[in-house]
């Protein structure tokens, strides 16, 4: 008996410990956050532009931080984008930013909006010009003094357009769909090229024919940025799970300051379920080979029927 009561005893110390530190778990917060993680800005040259960003410190030590500026460059065609220290390079914007303050400590909990001034040179290039203001940690400050702290940085991304003569050139590179579906959806992926100057944003739709040549869908595309030089890849998926037959498909839409179209080449793609198919024809083969081979007997019913019929007139 007493060891039964020991092994409870041992089991709810145990369970106790191990819900301790879920509960503590929950409760532990780690990193820095940083919004908005996005700007769009528009500026003429000799203009300065003044705006904050919010940093917010969710963990429940004091941490300090240290604000950087970089610039950054696209890193694939699905908007991934890589910082680098500030350059000369065409579309540099670091070399322009200036924030304030630059270091400071966050308590727990605590949020701090910082300054970010664009200054932009009177003899600035118009185009695109693109950076990035980053808040990194610096490690955790106690009372007891500082200590080590894990490495993170977060940024928010700055697309700035300096106004005059810019080139805006969007270009569809490639659209593609599967030739062949048993069923929908339809997954779309357009690859858009910018070769102008200045980032744009492609906005249209998927315009989708029957074999009939009759409109069936105009499915929207996800209207997001491709900056100069890059290629951005977009899906788009068709959320019709029933369809049948040969469908042609082509990217109809426009971009920039002028609404200037873009369109892509007609792709065909064919839908048919042919699981389904092959079942309802292997049943109808069935009740026909039934039927055939039952034939003898269903003519002679049907002549007793139709002699019965007959004898009651």
């Amino acid at each position: 008996m007493k060891e039964i009561k020991y092994l409870i005893l041992i089991i709810f110390i145990f369970g106790g410990l191990v819900l301790t530190n879920f509960v503590f778990a929950q409760e532990e917060k780690t990193g820095l956050s940083i919004s908005p993680v996005t700007f769009e800005l528009t500026a003429n040259p000799g203009d300065v532009l003044d705006n904050k960003i919010k940093v917010f410190n969710p963990t429940n030590s004091v941490i300090g931080v240290k604000m950087e500026v970089e610039d950054f460059t696209v890193a694939g065609e699905m908007g991934e984008v890589r910082v680098e220290p500030a350059g000369i390079e065409t579309y540099s914007l670091a070399k322009w930013i200036k924030t304030e303050p630059t270091e400071f400590s966050l308590e727990p909990g605590e949020q701090k909006f910082v300054d970010f001034i664009i200054e932009v040179p009177e003899n600035a290039e118009p185009g695109g010009k693109y950076g990035s203001v980053l808040a990194t940690t610096t490690g955790v400050i106690s009372p007891g003094g500082s200590g080590p702290a894990i490495a993170q940085k977060v940024g928010s991304l700055i697309l700035l357009a300096v106004s005059g003569q810019v080139a805006e050139s969007l270009n569809v590179k490639e659209f593609l769909a599967p030739s062949f579906l048993e069923t929908g959806p339809v997954i779309f992926t357009t690859r858009f090229e910018n070769q102008g100057t200045i980032h744009l944003r492609p906005r249209g739709f998927i315009t989708i024919n029957n074999w009939r040549d009759k409109k069936v869908a105009d499915v929207e595309f996800s209207q997001l940025n491709v900056i100069p030089g890059a290629v951005r890849k977009i899906e788009t998926t068709w959320n019709k799970k029933w369809l049948f037959g040969k469908y042609t498909a082509m990217v109809v839409g426009s971009y920039g300051s002028n609404n200037l179209p873009i369109s892509s080449e007609v792709l065909s793609f064919w839908v048919f379920p042919w699981k389904i198919a092959i079942t309802v024809f292997l049943v109808l083969l069935v009740i026909l080979i039934f039927f055939y081979k039952s034939r003898r007997r269903w003519q002679l019913a049907l002549r007793i029927l139709i002699k019965g019929e007959q004898n009651r007139n």
